[in-house]
């Protein structure tokens, strides 16, 4: 159903009064009250969606209090797939097909290291596959931004989105300070700094490591998360 102006200004006013700022969110409650409103105009052919919305439709959430309730059910679910689909895209890369993509990747590692013995090329490598993830959310957040201030839409953020660069920020911390462990440690014991600098095999698991989350983050980052409304 195609909304006039005059409508589609009152359920943007609404949402933003329920406090939804964000894009999977917005949109979903969007879609369910023009739905639900389509649906009723066929009992009452009279109906304005401002009366649909705070006197129908309210009511059967339990008012504000409960529509938000739910609201904060959908911020909780999204976040809990997000997560999960970080999980399982990582589990995936050891299945099927991907396990040999995986192997291939792994052994093409071990053997450049081999060949070249050259830690600064290790290290190029993984930061390289933690850099990238975050140059493209921070990408993503441009455009996202860019096309809220064009169109003007009702929300300012993707959960998504937020929740990837948190996820990859704290990577970057993690390595940053697995660094700073590295350095200390090869200053103090001879046997990792024979691990790390000698040892093709662990250099070559660590590349694999790092190869893995950035497969994991870019392909998340191509999925949609949206819940089934919740009704009350």
């Amino acid at each position: 159903m195609k909304l006039m102006v005059e409508q589609h200004e009152q359920v943007v006013f609404y949402l933003q009064h329920l406090d939804i700022d964000s894009q999977e969110l917005f949109e979903e409650f969007y879609d369910h009250i023009v739905c639900s409103y389509e649906a009723q105009l066929q009992k009452e052919p009279e109906l304005d969606i401002k009366t649909h919305i705070w006197h129908r439709l309210q009511p059967e959430f339990g008012g504000v209090g409960g529509f938000k309730k739910v609201i904060k059910k959908h911020e909780k679910a999204i976040g809990w797939n997000v997560s999960k689909r970080v999980f399982t895209t990582g589990l995936s890369a050891f299945k099927g097909i991907n396990l040999l993509y995986s192997l291939g990747i792994f052994l093409s590692a071990w053997g450049l290291m081999e060949i070249t013995q050259n830690l600064t090329i290790m290290v190029s490598l993984i930061i390289a596959c933690f850099a990238l993830p975050m140059a493209v959310v921070i990408h993503k957040h441009y455009q996202f931004k860019k096309s809220i201030r064009e169109n003007k839409p009702g929300y300012y953020r993707n959960l998504r989105n937020s929740i990837i660069m948190t996820y990859s920020t704290i990577s970057l911390y993690l390595l940053y300070n697995l660094g700073q462990l590295v350095y200390g440690s090869l200053n103090n014991y001879l046997g990792f700094n024979h691990l790390y600098t000698e040892v093709p095999l662990f250099q070559a698991t660590l590349i694999g490591l790092a190869t893995l989350y950035c497969y994991t983050m870019l392909t998340v980052m191509k999925h949609d998360f949206k819940t089934k409304l919740l009704t009350t």
